[in-house]
C-alpha cells in the first residue's frame, strides 16, 4: 500500500514539474494551430487535477479541488513575475480552471454508483 501511495505522489509531482516548466519557461510553447495553447492549458490542468486527486485521496475533496481551482488563475498571474515578457491571459486562466473542472467532472462520474458496475 505504501508503494502505491508513493507512486501516486511521484506521478503527481511529475505532472506538477511539467506544468511549472510549461508555465514558467522563457518562451511560450509553439502554436501548433489556432489557440493550441488553450488546449495545452486545459490538458495540463486536467492531468494535474486527476493526479492530485489520486495522490491526495485521503484529503477532503473540497480542499484538493479548491486548491487546484485557486491555483488555476494564480499560476497564470505569476507567469509575469517569473518571466516578465510573458503576460497574464484571462483565457489561459479560464482554460486552466476548465481543465480542473473537467478533471472534477470525470472524478465524480467515475465515482457515480452506476458507472462502476454492480458490486
Amino acid at each position: 500500500m505504501a508503494l502505491l501511495f508513493r507512486l501516486r505522489l511521484v506521478i503527481f509531482f511529475m505532472f506538477l514539474v511539467a506544468l511549472f516548466y510549461g508555465l514558467f519557461r522563457p518562451t511560450p510553447p509553439p502554436d501548433l494551430f489556432g489557440d493550441s495553447d488553450k488546449y495545452m492549458h486545459l490538458v495540463a490542468f486536467f492531468c494535474l487535477g486527476v493526479s492530485a486527486r489520486f495522490a491526495f485521496v485521503r484529503l477532503p475533496g473540497a480542499w484538493v479541488w479548491g486548491a487546484l481551482l485557486a491555483s488555476a488563475p494564480l499560476l497564470e498571474y505569476l507567469q509575469h513575475y517569473f518571466q516578465p515578457h510573458r503576460t497574464f491571459s484571462w483565457f489561459d486562466a479560464l482554460a486552466n480552471a476548465g481543465g480542473v473542472l473537467l478533471a472534477l467532472g470525470c472524478w465524480l462520474l467515475a465515482r457515480w454508483p452506476g458507472v462502476r458496475g454492480k458490486e
